[in-house]
C-alpha cells in the first residue's frame, strides 16, 4: 500500500536487534553493575523475549565484548571526523576535542563502558584482552601523531613518542575517571585547555 515502510531484511532486523540490546545492556550496567546484569533482563528490557539474548550471544562475556568492539567503533568514528586528515600536534588537538564531545553527548554509555572496563580486570578475560588491544591501538595512534609531528619540526626531537603515547592516554583516561564520578567537580573543558596550554605546547620546538 502507498506510505508503508519497506519490510526490513533480516540482516536489518538482527543489527536493530543488537543496537537495543547494546543500549539495554549498557543501561543496566550503570544500574546494577555486570555481574547483576542477566541476559535474561537485557532481551527484557530491550523488548524482546527473554532468550533472545542467549541465542545471540551465548554468554554474558561475548555480549560484553561486542558492547565493547560497538563502543569503540563509535568512538573510531568520532575521532576520524574530530582528526581528519590532520597529523602532528594538530591531531592531538582534534582528538582532546573527540574526547570532549564524545563524554558529554554519550555519558551513559561511557559510564557503562568504564564499569565494564574496571570488572573486566578480574572477571572478563575476554574483555579484558579486546581493552588491551584497544588501548595498544590508541597508544599507536598518538605516537604517530607525535613523530609527524617531530619530522615536520614542529615537536622537539627529545620527545619520546611512545613514553608520550601512555601519558596522553593516562590523562584521558583519568579524567573521564574523574568526571563520572563527580561531573560538577570537574570543568571539563577548562581541564582540556590547561592540557593544551601546559602539556601539548611544551612540546613545541623552541618552547
Amino acid at each position: 500500500m502507498p506510505g508503508e515502510r519497506p519490510r526490513l531484511t533480516q540482516v536489518e532486523r538482527t543489527a536493530l536487534s543488537d543496537a537495543r540490546m547494546f543500549e539495554a545492556a549498557m543501561h543496566l550496567i550503570v544500574e546494577r553493575g555486570t555481574h547483576n546484569t542477566t541476559l535474561k533482563d537485557v532481551g527484557e528490557k530491550a523488548g524482546y523475549s527473554r532468550g533472545l539474548a542467549s541465542n545471540r550471544f551465548g554468554s554474558k562475556e561475548t555480549l560484553f565484548s561486542h558492547l565493547v568492539r560497538d563502543f569503540n567503533e563509535k568512538w573510531a568514528s568520532e575521532l576520524r571526523r574530530f582528526v581528519g586528515s590532520t597529523d602532528g600536534l594538530a591531531a592531538l588537538e582534534g582528538a582532546l576535542d573527540a574526547v570532549e564531545f564524545f563524554l558529554l553527548n554519550r555519558t551513559a554509555q561511557m559510564q557503562a563502558m568504564y564499569i565494564l572496563w574496571f570488572e573486566s580486570i578480574s572477571s572478563y578475560p575476554v574483555v579484558r584482552r579486546r581493552l588491551a588491544a584497544n588501548h595498544i591501538a590508541y597508544r599507536r595512534d598518538t605516537a604517530r601523531w607525535l613523530e609527524q609531528g617531530i619530522a615536520k619540526g614542529e615537536v622537539r626531537p627529545t620527545v619520546d613518542p611512545e613514553s608520550f603515547a601512555v601519558e596522553f592516554s593516562a590523562f584521558i583516561f583519568g579524567l573521564v575517571y574523574q568526571w563520572l564520578a563527580s561531573p560538577p567537580a570537574i570543568n571539563l573543558h577548562t581541564v582540556l585547555q590547561h592540557y593544551r596550554r601546559n602539556t601539548l605546547d611544551r612540546l613545541k620546538l623552541g618552547s
